[in-house]
């Protein structure tokens, strides 16, 4: 991948248990809205996970790309270790996105929990116009900054194909998720922040 994001793929075993978590938060209906900006009316927080799970992340987090980041977190004169501070699903409908964003922390996640829609009906509903690189509907972007000072674009085509594994990232990636257009369904994710302990 051509941007700072690693792919992981989710042991079934805790994506089982990410589904269940996603129906008790929104059952629970701790709404995440205040703190997120995303333009999604069903934002929920995951305030109880399993040590499998943060055991998980932190394997991930000590692999070859997202270690490489960790490795220029040059303030502290020796290692500490990595914990979850927030979990979070977000719940999104037709219309809805996430605007340009970073997070809190060092690293940071999106799990794909459930896409609803066909990725190549999606791109029919806005095709690529005449001098455009891109199909943006229904996508994530990772943005960065040329040395030019224009933006570059890495998008990723989010499909399917890609529930039941995670996005790993350094938090102050800037990120954004563009609307899907041809679902009534929801399309839903967890995200989460893993912040060093010192």
């Amino acid at each position: 991948m051509n941007h700072n994001a690693t792919k992981f793929d989710v042991p079934p075993e805790l994506f089982t248990w990410l589904k269940g978590a996603c129906k008790k938060a929104k059952e629970k209906s701790e709404k995440a809205n205040h703190h997120l900006i995303g333009h999604i009316k069903e934002e929920y927080y995951i305030n109880s996970f399993p040590k499998n799970f943060v055991d998980f992340l932190a394997r991930c987090a000590s692999s070859k790309g997202p270690k490489k980041h960790l490795d220029k977190v040059t303030c502290l004169s020796e290692g500490r270790p990595l914990y979850l501070h927030t979990l979070w699903v977000n719940y999104m409908k037709k219309h809805e996105f996430n605007p340009p964003h970073d997070h809190t922390g060092v690293m940071s996640f999106v799990i794909f929990v459930k896409i609803p829609y066909d990725l190549k009906e999606e791109e029919k509903q806005f095709p690529i116009k005449k001098g455009d690189h891109f199909n943006h509907t229904s996508k994530l972007a990772f943005l960065n900054t040329l040395p030019n000072g224009s933006i570059s674009l890495r998008i990723i085509d989010i499909d399917k194909s890609y529930e039941c594994t995670m996005l790993m990232f350094p938090s102050a990636q800037l990120h954004e998720v563009f609307p899907f257009y041809t679902s009534d369904d929801y399309r839903i994710t967890v995200s989460g922040n893993l912040r060093l302990k010192v």
